[in-house]
């Protein structure tokens, strides 16, 4: 087993970005987390939904009754509105500590727009517009 392998061991866990606009979840973060519960099942992982924003700590509450184990909160008023570079930061600095094997971000106009930039500055694959994803729970 490479370097490579070996580090990719230590990825574990199911993330959906949950986006918000105005406090307020966007309709699609619930859809993906419906998804992301069944896949995270399928892996026998932890979904963790990633939610950030401004005074947005009570959603968490809503994302686990979608089906979150966990929320990952960053609440911070430079996070009111979505910002490129700062979202683009900020996700990728807790991807890189907590080492999700998944990220699922909605083909909204933010996630066609931070999905990529997230992928680049994590030195992975990305696959745009899915319309089905499913999971060999062997082959992982």
């Amino acid at each position: 087993m490479d370097k490579k392998e070996r580090d990719l061991e230590r990825w574990s866990g199911l993330w959906v970005f949950t986006q918000q606009r105005d406090g307020q979840l966007e309709k699609v973060s619930l859809e993906l987390l419906g998804k992301g519960r069944e896949l995270a099942d399928t892996l026998e992982v932890e979904l963790i939904a990633i939610l950030l924003g401004e005074n947005i700590k009570e959603q968490a509450n809503e994302l686990v009754s979608y089906g979150a184990d966990r929320v990952l909160v960053v609440d911070d008023p430079r996070l009111k509105n979505y910002q490129t570079d700062l979202y683009t930061s900020v996700i990728t600095n807790q991807a890189w500590e907590c080492k999700p094997e998944i990220f699922i971000i909605g083909a909204t106009n933010i996630g066609r727009d931070l999905a990529p930039r997230i992928a680049r500055r994590l030195n992975t694959g990305l696959t745009a517009d899915c319309t089905e994803l499913t999971i060999d729970k062997q082959k992982r």
